[in-house]
C-alpha cells in the first residue's frame, strides 16, 4: 500500500490539472461564444437601421413627390390657378401630408412659400432700416446691420459709414473675405457684421413678450423677385410696401376671414393685386415701383419631407419653381435623424 499511494498521487494531480485546463477552455469558448454573439447582434442592428434609414429617405423622397405634383395640379385648377393662397390644397391637404401611411412607415410634408418673404437681394435701404424698427432693434445697431448687408451685396472695397468690406472680416477669426455679390443663400446673413444667431433664428414666445421672427423667416433668395400678399406676414407687409398698422389690419381682416386665422374655410384670398391695394386703401396714388413688387401667385416654394420608419428618421428639405407646367429643383438639402 505505501508503495502505491505516489501513483494515486500522480493520477490525482493530473486530473485536477485536466479539470482546471477544461474549465479554462470552456470559459475562452464562452468568451469567443458572447463575443460573437454580441457581434452578430450589433450587425443585425446595423443593418436593420440601414434598411429603416434606406425606407425613411424612400418615405421623404415620394413626399416630395407628392408635394410637387399638389403643386402642379393646383396650378392646371380652373377655379384657383390664379392665385395662390395658403387655404387651398397645395399647402392645407392634411389627407396626403400628416402622417400619411405608405408600406411600413409615414411621411409628413410641409410646403412653404417662399415668395411670402422678402426678396434679400432686391431690398433697399429703406425697407431694411423699416425692417429693423419693426424688430425692434436698436438704432445703432440697425445702422450696423443695414449697411453691412448693403456692402455684402455690392461690389468694390469701399464701405458705408457703419458697413463693413474685406478689412473688417479679414480681421476676424477666423478670418474670411466679403461677398461683394448678391446672397446664393440666406445663411449668408450671418456672416455679415451685426447679425446675430437671435436676429437670424427669431426668438420664442415667452410670458412677457410674443414670438419674434427671425431675418431666416422674412427673406429669401429664391424669388421671382415680388411679394405674394397672400401669404406674406404682416412684417412682410410693412418692412416691403410700408404699409402702416391700419392698412395691414385691413388686409388681414379680408385676407385671413373672420378668425383670424390664415389657411382656414373662411379666408378670402386677393385674386389680383388691384384687390389688395384697393382693401389697403392705396389705390391710383401708390408708386408704379411699389405695385410691381407685389403678386398674388408665387414661382418658388420649399417642400420640408419627413420620412419615419420605426422611429428612424429621413428629412429632406427642397426648394422648386414652377413654371408653366413644370417644377424644377433649385436647391436640396438631406438631413438623418437617427433613434
Amino acid at each position: 500500500m505505501s508503495r502505491r499511494a505516489p501513483e494515486t498521487c500522480r493520477l490525482e494531480d493530473q486530473r485536477g490539472v485536466a479539470i482546471v485546463i477544461v474549465l479554462w477552455v470552456i470559459m475562452v469558448l464562452s468568451l469567443l461564444i458572447s463575443g460573437f454573439a454580441f457581434t452578430m447582434h450589433v450587425e443585425t442592428q446595423i443593418a436593420s437601421y440601414a434598411r429603416k434609414e434606406l425606407k425613411a429617405e424612400m418615405l421623404a423622397r415620394s413626399g416630395i413627390e407628392v408635394a410637387k405634383m399638389q403643386l402642379l395640379l393646383h396650378q392646371q385648377s380652373a377655379a384657383d390657378a390664379g392665385y395662390d393662397a395658403l387655404n387651398q390644397d397645395w399647402a392645407t391637404n392634411e389627407e396626403l401630408y400628416v402622417n400619411h401611411e405608405l408600406g411600413d412607415g409615414v411621411f409628413n410634408v410641409k410646403i412653404m412659400d417662399e415668395e411670402s418673404k422678402m426678396p434679400i437681394n432686391s431690398e433697399s435701404e429703406a425697407q431694411l432700416m423699416q425692417l429693423m424698427s419693426l424688430l425692434s432693434v436698436d438704432p445703432s445697431d440697425g445702422d450696423i446691420i443695414v449697411d453691412s448687408i448693403l456692402d455684402w451685396k455690392e461690389a468694390g472695397d469701399l464701405h458705408r459709414l457703419n458697413g463693413a468690406k474685406t478689412d473688417y472680416y479679414m480681421s476676424l477669426s477666423p478670418p474670411y473675405r466679403a461677398k461683394n455679390a448678391p446672397l446664393d443663400r440666406v445663411e449668408e446673413l450671418l456672416l455679415i457684421r451685426g447679425v446675430t444667431p437671435e436676429l437670424f433664428h427669431g426668438t420664442p414666445a415667452t410670458d412677457k413678450d410674443p414670438a419674434q421672427p427671425g431675418l431666416a423667416d422674412l427673406f429669401t433668395t429664391m424669388s421671382s423677385g415680388t411679394v405674394n400678399v397672400n401669404t406674406a406676414s404682416p412684417t412682410v407687409l410693412q418692412a416691403w410696401l410700408g404699409l402702416n398698422d391700419v392698412q395691414v389690419q385691413a388686409v388681414l381682416a379680408r385676407r385671413d376671414g373672420a378668425d383670424g386665422i390664415p389657411g382656414t374655410d373662411d379666408d378670402l384670398p386677393f385674386q389680383d393685386t388691384g384687390d389688395f391695394w384697393r382693401t389697403a386703401n392705396l389705390g391710383a396714388a401708390t408708386s408704379p415701383v411699389v405695385q410691381g413688387a407685389v403678386d398674388v401667385k408665387s414661382s418658388f416654394f420649399t417642400i420640408k419631407s419627413t420620412g419615419e420608419v420605426g422611429g428612424v428618421k429621413h428629412t429632406i428639405q427642397a426648394t422648386v419653381r414652377r413654371d408653366n407646367g413644370t417644377i424644377d429643383i433649385v436647391m436640396w438639402q438631406e438631413i438623418k435623424e437617427g433613434l
